[in-house]
This record gives structure tokens, C-alpha cells and sequence, in this order.
């Protein structure tokens, strides 16, 4: 046993403009106040002022260094915080998805150097990713929470013993109420992200809200979930053209995830490009189609038994195509509510663990 911990420090977060990004820190946050009440919180974000905007509740932010020219010298503010005390968690959920991970296992290896416990939490791998130089990282944490079975299973295979099988600690978050009267609607979020991922999939988008306006008698509320000025939601989802204005709503680019997630529990179904979005509907049993582009949207929809309402946007080759996953998506709404109602207790239990409360409140460093 070590010596009492006195600080967190979290880091990985790009901000709270992206909302997602909000969901992992804010209910990182409120489990780490619950369960270790008297330690202190430091954010490492890339945007303070967006933090302080949706009044994430931390004791201190430590931003970058914009002029710094190696990954050390970006993020010298945060190393310079760390104390052999801390416990020091990346909680940007698919960091170690990207060719820029390097940035994160800069702060990894500052830790371990200076005696701190390190943690990557709640996170996706893409399994293809892992080679030598990631797994050496990946297996000097002292321990990893893996929110889904892709991410676990690749893992465990490559011989990894820190690894705890949870559920997205989004999946604990609650909404909060925000003034919303729209009825019986689907929620579409659509992104830049997968626009620029797939040309073909803005007019499948399209396409989609031409049949829900033509053929149901839903409404349709259109819901950002990133508004980040270099990838923005809102702005995509302005561009699409609505035949019925009686009928869609653009949600405001102003709410908080709380909030987005309060709205889309309001929806009878649900189409989300972005994984933070699907996860707010699942949690609240909204029937949902998530649009995949990596482990964690096929890795989440898995582990719920929904793989079959998972569509790739490399299965994206034609206009037709995103409407004919919404049919099947509406056809099996019973079923998949049903499900959803049966899962969701358990399954957002296991966002925070008896194995995770242990290693927090015990603070026992791993081998």
C-alpha cells in the first residue's frame, strides 16, 4: 500500500465543445468526487475556457503550451504537475486510436518516471494499431479500463494482465433537463468527420430525412454533438435541406452533453455519426443506428447485442443505403427496447466496477 493520494490528475481532454470529450470528463469527475471525495482534480485540457464554460467541477486546469516544438515541450505544464502521489489518468476514451498517441505516452512515461500511478481509462484500441512500440506503452500502465470487447479481447490476446473489461463511463452520466417540446422524432446527428471519411455518405444522410419527412409522421430533431470550429456538427447538420421546417428542429449548438443527452432521450429512435451520441441514446433505451468508423462503435453496439443496427461507413456506397439499416432499425423497435430495458442497469453498473472502486479507493499500484 502506498501513501495516501492527494491528486488526480486527468488528461487527454480536448475540450468541452466536444461533447463527448465532456461526457468521459464530467462523469469521470463525479465518480472520482463519490468514491475519493478528499483528493484534489487537475484537467489537463487543451481548452480551459470551454471547461469553465460547462463548469466541469475540478479543482485546477493546466493547458498546453502552443509554442512548444516536441511533445514534451507542448505538455510541460501538465508534466510539471505530476507528483509521485498522483494518481494520473488519460480519460480522452480513443486517444490511443490516432497516429498522434505519442503526445499521451509523453505524459505516460513522465509518471512512471517521477513514481505516479498512471491509468488509461475507460478507453478503444484499434486493434490493427497495436504494434510493438503502443503494446510496451499500453502494458507499463498499472491499469487500463477497456469499454468495450474489441478493445478487451485484443488486449488480453496480446497478453496484457492490467486490462478490466467496464462499459463507457459516459454511460453513467445524467441528464439534465433543458426546455424541449418536440414529440415523436428521430434524432440524426451527422458529423464533418464522416463526411470526410466517406463522400458518399452526406447524400445517404439526406436521403434519410427526405424518407422520415415523406414517408412516417415523425419529426426530426438534429442534434450536434461536436462543435469544435475545425469540426463542427452544427454547421454540417446546416446544410442539409428540409422540404417540411414544420417537422425538424436544429437543436442549439449551446447545450451541454447533459442536455443533448436529456433531448435525445426524448426520441423514439436515433441515427448518430458521433459514438457519444449513441451512447446517450442507448443508456436512455432509445432504439439506435449507429454510424461505425472504428472499434468502439461496433466494439459498445456488440457488447449490448445491437452489432446488427452498427453500419460502417465503409458500407456506405450508395444513398439507399443508411435508409435501409433505419428500417430494419424501425421494424425491431420493440425488441430492441425491450432488450435495452433488460441491459442497461447492469451494464452501467459496470462503468465503475467492484474492480475499479477497489483499485481507486485502495490505491494499490498494479504490476
Amino acid at each position: 500500500m502506498r501513501n495516501m493520494t492527494k491528486k488526480y490528475l486527468l488528461y487527454g481532454h480536448g475540450g468541452s465543445y466536444n461533447h463527448g470529450c465532456e461526457a468521459l470528463a464530467r462523469a469521470t469527475i463525479e465518480l472520482l468526487r463519490r468514491v475519493t471525495p478528499e483528493y484534489k482534480i487537475t484537467l489537463s485540457t487543451h481548452f480551459a475556457a470551454q471547461d469553465v464554460e460547462f463548469n466541469l467541477n475540478v479543482d485546477a486546469f493546466v493547458e498546453r503550451n502552443m509554442h512548444g516544438n516536441s511533445n514534451g515541450e507542448v505538455y510541460a505544464p501538465t508534466i510539471e504537475k505530476i507528483m509521485p502521489s498522483d494518481i494520473c489518468a488519460i480519460i480522452g476514451g480513443d486517444n490511443y486510436c490516432y497516429p498522434n498517441w505519442q503526445r499521451y505516452a509523453e505524459i505516460h512515461y513522465k509518471a512512471l518516471e517521477r513514481g505516479a500511478t498512471s491509468i488509461l481509462w475507460s478507453c478503444s484500441i484499434e486493434p490493427d494499431m497495436i504494434d510493438a512500440e503502443i503494446l510496451e506503452v499500453l502494458r507499463t500502465h498499472h491499469l487500463i479500463t477497456a469499454r468495450e470487447n474489441v478493445t478487451y479481447n485484443a488486449l488480453v490476446e496480446r497478453g496484457l494482465s492490467n486490462v478490466i473489461k467496464v462499459s463507457d463511463i459516459a454511460f453513467t452520466l445524467e441528464p439534465e433537463p433543458v426546455e424541449f417540446s418536440v414529440e415523436n422524432f428521430t434524432a440524426l446527428n451527422f458529423s464533418p468527420l464522416i463526411m470526410r471519411k466517406n463522400s458518399v455518405v452526406a447524400g445517404a444522410f439526406q436521403s434519410l430525412v427526405d424518407y422520415i419527412l415523406s414517408e412516417t409522421d415523425m419529426n426530426i430533431a438534429l442534434v450536434p454533438h461536436v462543435v469544435m470550429p475545425v469540426d463542427n456538427d452544427y454547421e454540417a447538420l446546416s446544410g442539409i435541406k428540409i422540404s417540411d421546417e414544420a417537422r425538424v428542429v436544429l437543436v442549439s449548438d449551446k447545450l451541454s452533453a447533459g442536455q443533448y443527452k436529456y433531448v435525445i432521450s426524448k426520441a423514439r429512435f436515433g441515427v448518430f455519426a458521433r459514438t457519444h451520441a449513441a451512447i446517450a441514446a442507448y443508456s436512455s433505451i432509445v432504439p439506435t443506428l449507429a454510424i461505425g468508423y472504428s472499434s468502439k462503435a461496433q466494439g459498445i453496439a456488440s457488447d449490448l447485442d445491437m452489432s446488427k443496427y452498427v453500419l460502417n461507413i465503409d458500407e456506405i456506397s450508395s444513398q439507399q443505403d443508411i435508409i435501409n439499416a433505419f428500417l430494419k432499425l424501425t421494424k425491431d423497435e420493440k425488441h430492441i427496447k425491450t432488450k435495452l430495458t433488460e441491459q442497461m442497469p447492469q451494464y452501467i453498473k459496470n462503468a465503475a466496477n467492484e474492480r475499479v472502486l477497489e483499485f481507486l479507493m485502495c490505491k494499490e499500484k498494479r504490476p
